[in-house]
């Protein structure tokens, strides 16, 4: 009796056993079936007859030489326009640098804000720079006015002297589009700064007026008689678009925190020589440490001011209230962009970009 109870106990366990196996392998069974469901409907989704065609072309695109096939293409993918652009932006990733290059030469020719991003990271990351110029040149034929910060950056601190160019170019093409936006003639705007974010806060001085656009300069609002003086270089804090620095044409440097409604001398902080003589050329913010502020200044002499010494590049680690020197500038060398980048600034001039690390 003992013993056929340990049978049938011996018989449940391996019922219970088996049970657990077939279950396990139905479990599998089934995640195998709707794996192999969602597979086949993916392969099964057919590419539309339009989208093999521009896939052809962005491909013809991979011609070292403008050869006919990509002459012939690059043709039908401007015509395309906007269609093509999610293709092109995708081959911006591509592992063939000619390919790369090539794409971001096309979306210049499109010129389409959707490619905005796309280009931007380029302009940051590919280790190619002719696809970085193109991509820089590209950015300029958008007027894309959130890629105004990257292109200052790259201004100074590219490797590529053709990259730098094409950036500083693109820079005047979309400064002179943000003049036209706020509805100022090119030749009546003295500086412009455009912040960082999702939704770009831009200042365009005007004489002594100051224009302000929230919304990346589709709407303006003017604050007449708001600067100063005349200005020469304006920059926004990083971290806080209603903080603003303003070099003037012959009175030193300012300070607003009020999105340029009031402002306060910083002059005396850093210039004795010359009070109401001090120009700043150019202005950077950390945008690491908002606090550290670097400008390059110089003074103007004679009785119209036309005479021009540059005399160093400062920084202050105070929001502009005390500067340490930088660097000391000779005859001739006028900065007129700033950067900061692991513990340096670099400063471009006319003929080359000089570097110094930053003070303490």
């Amino acid at each position: 009796m003992l013993k056929q109870m340990e049978l049938n106990l011996n018989d449940t366990q391996m019922r219970s056993r088996l049970l657990k196996v077939v279950g396990a392998v139905a479990v599998v069974s089934l995640l195998v079936a709707i794996s192999a469901f969602f597979i086949s409907n993916v392969v099964a989704t057919p590419v539309s007859p339009r989208e093999l065609e521009l896939r052809g072309w962005v491909n013809d695109l991979r011609d070292e030489s403008l050869t006919p096939s990509r002459q012939s293409a690059q043709s039908k993918l401007e015509a395309a326009g906007e269609e093509s652009v999610p293709l092109l932006v995708t081959a911006l990733r591509a592992n063939d640098a000619v390919l790369r290059r090539n794409s971001a030469e096309m979306l210049g020719f499109i010129a389409s804000p959707m490619a905005t991003d796309g280009l931007k990271q380029a302009l940051s990351t590919d280790p190619v720079p002719e696809v970085r110029a193109n991509a820089a040149w590209a950015l300029g034929e958008i007027k894309a006015i959130p890629a105004v910060n990257l292109l200052e950056q790259v201004s100074v601190l590219d490797g590529s002297a053709q990259v730098r160019k094409n950036a500083l170019d693109s820079l005047a093409v979309i400064r002179e589009h943000i003049a036209q936006l706020a509805g100022k003639d090119p030749s009546m705007v003295d500086a412009i700064t455009v912040t960082p974010g999702t939704v770009n806060t831009v200042y365009v001085a005007s004489r002594r007026d100051l224009l302000v656009s929230r919304d990346s300069g589709a709407t303006w609002t003017t604050q007449a008689q708001a600067l100063p003086g005349l200005t020469s270089a304006i920059t926004a804090n990083p971290s806080n678009p209603n903080i603003l620095y303003a070099g003037m044409h012959s009175q030193g440097m300012y300070l607003s925190t009020d999105s340029g409604r009031t402002w306060q001398s910083l002059t005396r902080s850093f210039s004795n020589e010359a009070i109401g003589q001090s120009t700043v050329t150019a202005i950077t913010v950390d945008a690491t440490n908002p606090m550290r502020v670097v400008m390059a200044h110089g003074i103007r002499i004679g009785d119209t001011g036309d005479v021009f010494f540059p005399l160093g590049v400062l920084s202050s680690k105070d929001g502009g209230q005390s500067w340490d020197n930088v660097m000391d500038l000779e005859e001739g060398q006028i900065v007129t962009q700033l950067a900061i980048q692991n513990g340096k600034v670099y400063a471009l001039t006319a003929d080359r970009v000089l570097v110094a690390p930053l003070p303490n």
